[in-house]
């Protein structure tokens, strides 16, 4: 005989719950004076969701091979869930002649009509039993959804075990470091809310505390909109030592080891970074359904301008040859009447017969510059500028008048709590299906608006970041993304290559000079400041 055991949900991967149904299953059989030959195990695997359970697998194919005469188990629920998996495997019974029993319900017995149709009726009753515990966890999630709170789930980064105290808060006006209230605030005529945590000791605001988790998201959304990249984001965690919440990650064997956290990830940074919730927002499926019912660690606003920056087609993390070099699409070529930009490529033989990464006009009849000698040339000339001491007074545009920017995200939150009274409107037929898809495109198109200025709102120069007019530029620039550093070439010049003259230029020293690059044949147009 063989013993099979199975638990749905072992977050803890403690396997308390297989093992005891192991010792009972083996007490049972003890009893009945059959052998244990074998015990397959499918521990934090649903027999309902239809996700693959391998020992499950394991021991039909062991069954079938005529390894063992039947099977024992805690009940029949632990066999299956579905009527489809009970079917297949009652037929396996059948064929085999097999002997199961479990502690539930006692000796499977198909070899009368009754005994099939109970059997066939257990089937149905676990599926039956599946599905309204499903509905009603559906239909529990879906109260909470609606009223903006934490659906559950493992500690989200940047937050309490609760999902919805910011970790960490401190208080501007007393030592107060725990004890934070979370208020909300009803706006009737709009039923719109506000969320605010308070102290709960003097009852000031709270703020985001520095260093804290929910503050290094703020930093960390900021760096993207400025340009940095997902890499540099990550050594900045590291550095600080922040690391990922600690999860119970699976095992080779199946289980869940001891809580680990980790150091950080690109693909985690950047999916961490895209979760509305950090601008205080609640999605359902993809879509932004409302305002949530847990403080924001950053304004709407800045979320939506991280948002844009990375899902841009062109952030791929395996970038073609034109990306690898600072000037492709930026540099024009200065032929006269061609309108082109320079792209790099690696075709065609250098020096020695090793191939010598180029910028060609994008017609392939004008003007060709090798890359590295004209990257150089271009990079120290950003560095020289950006270096001098006037770089932040020049470079940068005077601040502007403080804005309203709050007002932006109360209009978004005032637009989607319309989308949602036209929805409950057409279900309580006061309004035609007619009225209620118009008036939903028409606050769609408006919601969409606003979500754009949002993003715009949030945008800043890519030169606002850079430590202007000192050397620390110098020292941090081999850091620096590509694209910031592209973005960067862009804010300040306009670089036009130029047909240079036949021959070696002057002072070339064959064997002592590096190329032919000749800094005449660039001209540079300065956007600002040169």
């Amino acid at each position: 005989m063989v013993v099979y055991c199975r638990i749905s949900d072992d977050r803890e991967g403690r396997q308390n719950g297989v093992d005891r149904q192991e010792r009972q299953c083996r007490a049972l059989a003890d009893k009945n004076g059959d052998e244990v030959v074998a015990v397959f195990t499918d521990d934090d695997r649903s027999a309902y969701s239809g996700k693959p359970r391998p020992d499950y697998v394991k021991m039909l194919a062991f069954l079938r091979a005529g390894h063992a005469d039947g099977a024992y188990a805690l009940a029949p629920t632990r066999f299956y869930r579905r009527l489809d998996d009970g079917l297949e495997f009652f037929k396996l019974i059948t064929e085999k002649n097999l002997e199961v029993e479990t502690l539930k319900q006692g000796r499977y017995d198909l070899s009368t009509a009754d005994g099939r149709r109970d059997a066939l009726r257990a089937a149905v009753d676990a599926q039956h039993e599946a599905e309204q515990i499903s509905e009603r966890v559906r239909d529990a999630k879906a109260d909470t959804l609606a009223r903006g709170e934490y659906r559950g789930g493992p500690r989200p980064f940047g937050y309490e075990a609760d999902g919805t105290t910011p970790r960490s808060l401190k208080c501007p006006q007393c030592p107060a470091v725990d004890g934070f209230v979370i208020k909300r605030e009803d706006d009737e005529e709009t039923g719109s809310f506000s969320i605010t945590p308070v102290c709960g000791e003097c009852g000031a605001d709270a703020e985001i505390a520095e260093g804290s988790e929910a503050w290094h998201v703020g930093k960390a959304t900021d760096a993207i909109i400025a340009g940095d990249s997902l890499r540099s984001v990550c050594r900045d965690l590291s550095a600080s030592g922040i690391r990922t919440v600690a999860r119970r990650y699976k095992q080779p064997d199946g289980s869940r080891g001891e809580p680990e956290s980790r150091e950080w990830q690109p693909p985690e940074v950047r999916k961490m970074l895209l979760r509305p919730r950090n601008a205080g927002l609640i999605d359902h499926r993809g879509e932004i359904v409302g305002t949530a019912a847990w403080p924001a660690l950053v304004t709407e606003e800045r979320w939506r301008a991280c948002k844009a920056v990375l899902e841009r087609p062109e952030r791929r993390t395996t970038t073609g040859n034109g990306r690898v070099w600072l000037g492709s699409g930026l540099y024009r070529c200065g032929v006269p009447g061609c309108t082109e930009t320079m792209r790099c490529s690696t075709s065609g033989k250098g020096t020695g017969g090793t191939h010598l990464p180029a910028y060609r006009c994008r017609t392939g009849k004008h003007i060709t510059r090798v890359a590295g000698p004209l990257d150089e040339h271009i990079t120290n000339l950003v560095l020289v500028r950006l270096s001098r001491p006037d770089a932040r007074a020049v470079l940068l545009p005077p601040p502007r008048a403080a804005e309203k920017r709050e007002d932006l995200a109360a209009t978004a939150n005032a637009l989607r709590g319309k989308l949602e009274a036209l929805a409950a409107d057409y279900a309580d037929d006061l309004i035609t299906r007619q009225q209620m898809l118009d008036g939903t495109a028409l606050t769609r198109k408006r919601l969409e608006t606003v979500e754009a200025r949002m993003e715009a709102q949030a945008q800043q120069s890519v030169l606002a970041s850079l430590p202007l007019g000192t050397a620390k530029v110098v020292e941090e620039w081999p850091d620096y993304h590509l694209d910031k550093k592209r973005a960067i070439v862009d804010s300040l010049m306009t670089v036009t290559l130029l047909p240079a003259r036949r021959g070696r230029p002057a002072g070339f020293q064959p064997g002592v000079s590096k190329s032919y690059f000749n800094p005449d044949a660039v001209r540079i147009d300065w956007k600002q400041g040169g």
